[in-house]
């Protein structure tokens, strides 16, 4: 038997899943559901006074979010979602939902969800790009960490309107 868990912004590229002992990974799409810049970084991507919006999940009707499956051994499903859960922090709950492999099987993969107090609500797309080029935090400027996503996204040639309108505006001067 397997687990999976679904992979929407870097823990679709950064490796994490090998030393869980990871039986690769599958492009797979989200229903329901898109990506969204409404998590404010208040230590990565900026700070308490300065906060970057950082990237989310929300649902939306007829909306998909195009990620990746990541298959491990049941046995590890214990050790993997403590990782997670470590990795990705307070706020964040790791929904197991149901995603749509390459090939069109169904699974329940354990995705994660920041529902937490730092959600960024109420702002208009030209307050949060405001709020990207001014936010800085441990790992950099907001804007950089938006630009990567849109570029890592572009190079596994995965279409994410969101990101891309983002990254685009954060680009016009």
């Amino acid at each position: 038997m397997l687990m999976w868990v679904f992979g929407y912004g870097s823990l679709m590229w950064d490796g994490w899943q090998k030393k869980h002992g990871s039986g690769g990974a599958i492009l797979a799409e989200l229903p329901g559901y898109v990506r969204a810049f409404n998590k404010a970084s208040i230590l990565r991507w900026g700070t308490k006074a300065d906060p970057g919006p950082t990237l989310n999940l929300v649902e939306s009707d007829g909306g998909v979010c195009v990620g990746y499956a990541f298959e491990f051994p049941a046995a590890k499903k214990a050790e993997v979602l403590a990782d997670l859960a470590s990795r990705e922090g307070k706020g964040f709950e790791l929904r197991p939902m149901e995603v749509r492999l390459t090939g069109g099987q169904r699974v329940l993969a354990y995705t994660p969800v920041y529902i937490g107090k730092n959600l960024i609500t109420g702002k208009s797309s030209v307050d949060l790009v405001a709020k990207a080029r001014s936010a800085r935090g441990v790992a950099g400027n907001c804007t950089d960490y938006i630009l990567s996503i849109a570029e890592k996204l572009a190079s596994l040639k995965i279409s994410d309107k969101a990101v891309e309108d983002f990254a685009s505006a954060l680009e016009e001067h």
